[in-house]
């Protein structure tokens, strides 16, 4: 039963723990999501997306911060800066469930917080 459990516990994928590292990721995510929300190309949208990278790792805990930099590297699928993407969402996913329900509460309110405090840097077109 120790070995399943030892095969189980390789077999889950392993994501750097770095906050450097999911400020590319967000920043990264964001810049594609915006090119596809507002047009542009992806640098159209760094200083709107460096500034909710800066808001929501200002705003959330660390936990919260690495929650949403894999659960946006899983969102982008084959756009991933990380090659398992899915392990990526799978794993934002399990970390968000082991999480308390009041900080699962405040995750929509971070991340409005964090767009509204930099709408006015959001790319308008041409």
């Amino acid at each position: 039963m120790m070995f399943a459990s030892l095969l189980l516990a390789l077999a889950q994928p392993v994501f750097v723990d770095d906050p450097q590292q999911y400020s590319t990721w967000l920043q990264h995510g964001c810049r594609l999501q915006q090119v596809g929300h507002s047009g542009g190309v992806p640098a159209d949208h760094t200083e709107f997306c460096a500034c909710f990278d800066n808001s929501v790792s200002e705003t959330a805990d660390a936990a919260t911060y690495r929650v949403f930099a894999l659960g946006m590297q899983g969102a982008l699928r084959e756009q991933s800066l990380i090659e398992d993407w899915e392990g990526a969402r799978d794993t934002a996913a399990a970390e968000a469930a082991a999480m308390p329900p009041a900080s699962q509460a405040g995750f929509t309110q971070i991340l409005q917080n964090s767009l509204m405090a930099c709408l006015s840097l959001s790319y308008q077109g041409e």
